[in-house]
């Protein structure tokens, strides 16, 4: 804060001060003791009418409120209030009871405040946690009334005194909204209420209907609340945040509400939703009803079109209170001004809608906390973080000492002069002057940092109003095919294709236009790039959030430009989740991709979400594919190398499966029960082995399992055999990766490694596994198993599969017979899919394949009396042979060359184009320069040079090491 308030504020009132001092007659030995409750005292008395006249009716509790700890008080109030009440207590009697109560809690908080005692965040939790409780006391004297009469039924089926806990199956609840569901209230703050009951759940037995019944019994509790009586009032109420307040009842159902809301609410019921809570009534059915409007709340991406809508609330705000500009005197309001409380709080809620649908860590109600959040993830800067909660505290301390003075349920600065002056004296300064200064440096950041958020609700950017000036604007930026373009563009802003519908949306493009065009001309074919976005708007299903995006996000029309004109794969893939836009702007997209623990916790936030097991499916659909696109921008953009998007891909493919299959075993077993001590494991084989994944990559695995003693049977309700279960359970695991779901699918799955093939059971146990590899399997499945790398498996099962396929790869071996059965192998493989073309680099003479075949050949060779030299990933393959002397170091040199020169020209190639193109002449351009980029070279030949180069001599070694020796056998 510019200026910290003081706990013991000055009096404005001085004789009030004294004449309360006197009522209270404290006494003491201690003289430093007295001087310290007597300022106190004054603090308060001395500048809060409306306390003075509690202190009055309340002598004992204030002189106990001054003198004791606070937190014990609060607790004795509490307990007290959650007490039975008496048997027969009239709605009067308890009205009475409660105003008392509110009365005890208003003192008990200015001391905790205005000495400084309590941070906000308590002040304000103590204030929400009464008025909770206070409407569930209501609530209850409510039911119990109707249960005694037989009309409702009681909780357990027996009568119940009243409690607060009398309504918790009721199936009717309040949620608290805005303040009082962030636990935020204000000292004198409304609580903004929504009533509903679940007519599944309400047991009602009367004359009218359950919908009557509950409307009946809301009316009557917002009295028992809210009426003035010579006690006074517990809290103003207010239910005009519930779903069409104009034409429904007070209380509504929940099947009526969740239509409203997927329906026909606004944007701004979203941003109010953030904060509800339940509290009051039947709590679970409260948390059920939240939890299905969780998908309407936490929009999977950032729909920055229903954003400018919500801060457009804002705007409005500011023209009712006609605050143009930040002007910080008489009548400012701290809440609804330039700068003020309301202000922060947008801030937070605008940024939780953006982020929380990908980050539902953010899903949170307090304003301050949703702050910390936000930061923690790095979506805010430290520096606006600090300067906003500290004016969110400070804003709210005024806020409070307004009220305090006469309980209203006001937020602005007083116009008469002598009540600034007492308002100056009760915040802590000495004159009205500084109040102002310390109110106006707050201000002025709070209000700098939320206009650079969003920007206000007025239409911005240029726009191509005729067809002429986009001709033009196509010219000036030298578009060959003028004419195609500007079909092409016409077509758009016709609203030929669905997602150009609406006029919202034609209107967003109208102003994304003149950048789309620029971005466009600055690709390597301008025409070609447009043609390519115009065939991904033809397969876009809406375009007011990508448009809105754009227009908020000017950075973006650059690197669309580049998807559209150097990767047509990538494009295709956007079209059909144009929602992978919203990662670019997460704050470490362009970072390297994480490590296995950070992906691995980032998706299990995420999965704390799901409501069900198709949620789980979903999930992780969108998660891989975010990272998938993350890593092909990478790629795209020579920010990582192909080796690193290759370990990046198969990191995300681990931990998606370390997380997806123990969620597929507990769905499973709802049905079949589970195998105590037992478990399934899965070994990566082939790429996904050897952590080189693609984006056109399968996942090979091969399922194994285990089961503990001699267990015969699952111990679930439908019970199945262990070979049966497993079976089951692995073709669950497969479709839950394979799938098609509204995600689309997670990745393809290839079994056919497993032992006998495709003709052999799904998963088998590891005696199975054993017994195969050792007496039946072919050489090239040993081959195969070179590549191997376990995922994840039982703990009892872990070690000893490990060991067995050990023993398999490290057994001696026949050279001649290996050599003959290796190249027998490699000859087929070209036979059905050998290729002369030099852009086929997996299966092309000299290839990727005949670098594997060279690797596993040497490995099976040596293996017996080198068992360290085996591992899944190729380059580091290459290192152990070369240090067995296996490999020369020339051949060492020439084979890491080689492998990474043709991975990065394939992984480019599946990433741009989706496969390998017929000849160099059919690849874009742009794709040729990035390649060029990737392998430092100077000139297209000199790169199909160097890849021809490599080739011949990876073909050359796979020669002398196998073809030839082989030949010689036969």
């Amino acid at each position: 804060m510019s200026a910290p308030i003081s706990p013991y504020p000055s009096a404005y009132d001085t004789a009030k001060a004294d004449e309360i001092w006197a009522l209270l007659g404290i006494s003491s030995d201690d003289d430093d003791k007295i001087a310290d409750l007597k300022a106190k005292s004054a603090a308060i008395f001395g500048n809060s009418p409306y306390l003075s006249s509690l202190a009055i009716r309340f002598t004992d509790e204030i002189t106990s409120y001054l003198c004791s700890d606070l937190e014990s008080e609060l607790e004795k109030l509490f307990t007290e209030m959650a007490k039975a009440r008496p048997d027969g207590e009239t709605t009067n009697d308890l009205m009475a009871y409660l105003r008392n109560c509110k009365s005890k809690l208003a003192l008990l908080t200015a001391v905790a405040d205005v000495s400084n005692i309590w941070p906000l965040k308590q002040i304000t939790k103590a204030l929400s946690d009464f008025a909770s409780l206070a409407l569930d006391i209501g609530l209850s004297h409510l039911l119990h009334q109707r249960m005694k009469k037989g009309e409702l039924n009681w909780p357990n089926g027996e009568a119940e005194a009243v409690t607060p806990s009398l309504g918790r199956n009721s199936g009717y609840f309040l949620l608290g909204m805005g303040k009082l569901g962030a636990g935020e209230l204000n000292y004198s703050s409304d609580i903004d209420l929504i009533a509903l009951f679940d007519p599944e759940l309400v047991q009602y037995s009367g004359n009218k209907t359950p919908a009557q019944c509950y409307i009946k019994i809301t009316q009557e509790l917002m009295q028992i609340i809210e009426k003035r009586t010579m006690h006074g009032y517990v809290f103003r109420t207010d239910l005009r945040l519930r779903p069409d307040p104009g034409s429904t009842p007070v209380a509504i159902s929940v099947y009526a509400a969740e239509s409203y809301y997927h329906s026909m609410a606004a944007n701004w019921e979203r941003s109010a939703m953030i904060k509800a809570s339940v509290v009051a009534g039947d709590r679970q059915a409260g948390e059920q009803y939240l939890q299905s409007l969780s998908s309407w709340v936490w929009r999977r991406h950032m729909d920055f079109a229903a954003l400018k809508d919500i801060a457009s609330i804002k705007n409005q705000i500011d023209r009712h209170y006609q605050q143009t500009d930040l002007a910080v005197g008489p009548d400012y309001n701290v809440k609804l001004g330039k700068g003020g409380i309301r202000e922060i709080e947008f801030y937070a809620q605008i940024n939780q809608l953006l982020h929380a649908g990908r980050h539902p860590n953010l899903r949170i109600k307090g304003t301050m906390e949703a702050l910390r959040l936000l930061l923690k993830q790095e979506l805010i800067s430290k520096e606006n973080t600090t300067a906003l909660i500290e004016a969110y505290i400070f804003l709210r301390t005024i806020e409070h000492r307004i009220q305090m003075v006469n309980d209203e349920q006001c937020h602005s600065i007083p116009s008469e002069q002598e009540q600034i002056k007492r308002l100056a004296l009760f915040s802590g300064f000495s004159s009205e002057a500084e109040l102002f200064d310390a109110i106006s440096i707050h201000s002025a950041k709070v209000s700098k940092i939320y206009a650079e958020l969003l920007p206000n609700d007025q239409a911005s950017g240029d726009t191509l109003c005729s067809e002429m000036s986009v001709q033009q604007q196509l010219a000036e930026n030298s578009f060959p095919n003028i004419e195609g373009c500007l079909s092409a563009i016409k077509d758009w802003r016709s609203g030929k294709y669905r997602a150009l519908y609406t006029d919202r949306a034609k209107r967003l493009l109208d102003q994304c236009l003149p950048s789309l065009i620029v971005a466009f001309s600055k690709t390597d074919n301008p025409a070609a790039a447009l043609m390519r976005f115009d065939k991904f708007l033809k397969q876009l299903p809406a375009g007011v959030q990508l448009f809105s995006l754009l227009q908020s996000n000017p950075s973006l029309f650059k690197l669309l430009a580049r998807v559209m004109g150097l990767a047509p794969a990538l494009a295709e893939t956007l079209a059909k989740k144009p929602t992978l836009w919203d990662m670019v702007l997460e704050p470490h997209f362009f970072e390297p991709i994480e490590d296995h623990q950070f992906i691995k916790q980032d998706l299990e936030i995420r999965l704390s979400a799901a409501r069900d097991f198709q949620d789980v499916l979903d999930f992780v659909r969108i998660f891989v594919a975010e990272q998938k696109f993350r890593a092909g921008i990478h790629l795209l953009e020579s920010i990582a190398s192909v080796e690193e998007v290759g370990s990046a891909l198969t990191r995300v493919a681990d931990v998606t499966l370390e997380l997806l299959v123990p969620a597929v075993e507990r769905e499973f077993s709802r049905r079949h029960g589970t195998f105590p001590g037992g478990g399934i494991a899965i070994l990566a084989m082939g790429k996904y082995g050897g952590k080189e994944l693609t984006h056109t990559s399968d996942l090979d695995i091969v399922f194994l399992y285990h089961v503990e003693g001699e267990c015969i049977a699952s111990d679930g309700e439908k019970s199945l055999s262990p070979s049966q279960y497993y079976s089951r359970l692995g073709q669950n695991i497969i479709t839950a990766i394979t799938a098609l779901t509204s995600e689309g699918r997670l990745f393809e799955v290839d079994t056919r490694l497993r032992p006998s093939g495709s003709q052999g059971p799904l998963v088998v146990t590891l005696k199975t596994f054993e017994d195969y590899y050792e007496n039946s399997a072919w050489t090239w499945e040993h081959m195969a198993l070179t590549r191997a790398r376990l995922i994840l498996a039982p703990k009892a099962m872990h070690a000893p599969l490990e060991r067995a396929i050990e023993t398999v790869l490290t057994k001696a071996r026949e050279e001649k017979s290996l050599v003959q059965a290796v190249h027998d192998m490699r000859t087929k493989l070209f036979s059905e899919f050998g290729s002369t073309n030099k852009w086929a680099v997996k299966h092309c003479q000299g290839g990727l394949v005949d670098m594997e075949f060279i690797c596993q050949y040497l490995m099976l060779l040596h293996g017996n009396g080198h068992p360290n030299i085996f591992t899944p990933t190729l380059s580091k393959a290459i290192n152990k042979l070369n240090g067995i002397g296996a490999l020369s170091d020339a051949e060492q040199t020439g084979m890491h060359a080689a492998h990474e020169y043709m991975q990065q020209i394939q992984s480019l190639l599946r990433l741009s184009v989706g496969s390998a193109p017929a000849s160099g002449e059919d690849i874009p351009e742009g794709l040729k320069l990035i390649m060029l980029q990737t392998t430092q070279k100077k000139n297209f030949a000199e790169l199909e040079n160097q890849l021809a180069k490599h080739q011949d001599f990876i073909y050359k070694l796979y020669q002398s090491l196998i073809e030839t020796a082989a030949n010689q056998i036969a």
